[in-house]
Order: structure tokens, then C-alpha cells, then sequence
């Protein structure tokens, strides 16, 4: 069950970047960015809730509220990022450092504050965020 938490997530957590790179690489100007990103969050949300339709369990109250306050804790970050990027910032530049910043912000509190160990796994997914970083980066 844990790996199926596990891809779930890996698949619906970069959804919002991806339509924010997908905005950005297209150098739409003004667009109904809120509206964009939301249907992107939905999409994501909708891949989530796959594991809790194939085990027929409704999620409880406290699950669904974490969810929302995560989602919109994302949103606002997409958000400032693209403000950043209609700000005149280089996407080379504001990817990196948001999404590269919170990767070494979760990592540091966790192997730090935690006492997580990281195992393969770990360092396979630490590997895989920074190249993911890598090509949001890229032109």
C-alpha cells in the first residue's frame, strides 16, 4: 500500500509546476493564471483519490482539511512564482530556486530535526527532484 501512496503522490505533486512551465514556456501574457492552476490542483486531487476509491474508504474529515490547506499553501506558491516570473524574472532563475529551495528545506529538516536516515530510496528521490529542477530549468 505504501508504494501505492508513493507513486500516487509522485505523479500528482508536480502537476501545478508542470502547467506553470507549461505557461511560462509559452510566454502567455495575463493569462487566467488562478483558473489554470486550479484545474491542474483538481487533476492532481483526482489522481489522489484514486487509492481511496480502490479501497471503497471515504477519507475522513481531517484528511480532506490537510489536503485543502496543502493545496492552497501550493496554489499561493505557484502563484508567487508566477508573479515573479510576470515580474520579468528569468524562468532559469525562479524555478531553481523555488522549487530547488524547498526540496533542500524539507531535506535538511528532516535528516536534522527528525533524525530521518536516508536510505537508497532516499538518495534516489533526492537525485530525482534536483534533475527534475534541472529540466524545469531548462529553456
Amino acid at each position: 500500500m505504501y508504494f501505492r501512496y508513493t507513486a500516487v503522490a509522485f505523479l500528482a505533486n508536480g502537476l501545478g509546476v508542470f502547467g506553470l512551465r507549461l505557461l511560462a514556456g509559452m510566454r502567455v501574457q495575463n493569462p487566467n493564471v488562478v483558473q489554470y492552476l486550479t484545474l491542474w490542483y483538481l487533476f492532481g486531487a483526482a489522481i489522489g483519490l484514486i487509492p481511496y476509491l480502490v479501497c471503497c474508504r471515504r477519507p475522513f474529515r481531517r484528511e480532506i482539511w490537510i489536503g485543502l490547506s496543502m493545496a492552497l499553501a501550493s496554489l499561493g506558491g505557484q502563484l508567487g512564482m508566477e508573479q515573479a516570473l510576470a515580474a520579468g524574472l528569468p524562468g532559469y532563475l525562479v524555478f531553481p530556486v523555488a522549487m530547488g529551495g524547498g526540496m533542500l528545506f524539507v531535506t535538511v529538516v528532516g535528516v536534522s530535526v527528525f533524525r530521518e536516515r536516508l536510505g537508497r530510496a532516499g538518495y534516489f528521490g533526492i537525485a530525482a527532484g534536483t534533475m527534475s529542477v534541472i529540466l524545469l530549468a531548462l529553456p
